[in-house]
């Protein structure tokens, strides 16, 4: 059973998008019903969020979210990136991301180990009962991809398919929405490059190793220095190219297509 929950306060404007995705989803499914899905309200209820789930196959939710990003930009991240592992200070603090950690420990495998979670960036969190004009937009884009999943159609991602990263110096360079988007709380990547791609991997276990990104600017750029992964795989660690990449679900990382002006001579094998 696949289960979505809509979260957030509906009196504070752009902070209660996941319960207006909820409800609208929940219209939709009335004229159009669907085995095996369920859609709640969860509001601001952490307690709700962790006994809706239970028993579930796969969880959906849906939030707002204040990470500086553009107004309107849409997350989409594994639940287990974002799970509190820290109690809350009491249950009026108890928050979904509180729940998704309690829930696995209290109900074990009855809990869903599927969780995916949509964050949609706020441009007001003021009191108000409507929603920004670049919320309303993103919350339409989030309900017509839900609504695919729950049709089983191919998913389609709700940012564009390519965007621009940039090479330069033997260095990747990220802006703060695309760490977020693709990396969410990462601690570090690793990177592999085949055949003119370069995959760009996310770890999520500070022990694992890696490289990490490192702040380069006060509005949240980072910067992954690889000049050594650069030289051994026979590219150029001094030029510079903006390069299209896009999120690669098949091997779970980002695919940076690397253009030729960045190649140089096949890297020599060592000696035997």
């Amino acid at each position: 059973m696949l289960v979505v929950l809509g979260c957030g306060n509906p009196n504070r404007s752009d902070d209660g998008v996941g319960v207006v995705v909820a409800q609208a989803l929940a219209r939709s499914l009335a004229e159009s019903p669907a085995r095996e899905v369920r859609v709640f309200d969860a509001g601001t209820s952490g307690l709700d969020v962790m006994f809706r789930a239970r028993g579930a196959t796969k969880v959906i939710i849906v939030d707002a979210a204040r990470s500086g990003s553009e107004p309107g930009a849409v997350f989409r991240v594994p639940g287990t990136e974002l799970e509190a592992t820290e109690p809350p200070p009491n249950l009026h603090g108890f928050r979904w991301d509180h729940a998704l950690f309690a829930g696995r420990r209290i109900f074990g495998d009855a809990f869903p180990a599927d969780v995916t979670v949509y964050l949609i960036e706020a441009a007001s969190l003021e009191l108000g009962l409507e929603l920004s004009a670049p919320v309303q937009k993103a919350a339409g884009i989030v309900q017509a991809e839900i609504e695919r999943i729950v049709q089983g159609a191919p998913l389609v991602s709700a940012t564009p398919a390519d965007e621009t990263v940039r090479l330069r110096r033997g260095a990747l360079h990220f802006q703060p929405e695309q760490v977020s988007r693709w990396f969410g709380a990462s601690s570090g990547v690793a990177l592999l490059y085949r055949e003119s791609l370069l995959f760009v991997l996310p770890l999520t276990e500070a022990t694992a190793g890696g490289m990490l990104f490192k702040l380069r600017s006060p509005r949240g750029d980072r910067v992954v220095e690889a000049q050594e992964f650069f030289r051994t795989n026979g590219l150029d660690d001094w030029g510079e190219a903006a390069c299209t990449a896009s999120w690669d679900e098949a091997v779970g990382g980002l695919c940076v297509r690397v253009p030729d002006s960045l190649r140089l001579s096949p890297p020599e094998e060592p000696p035997c």
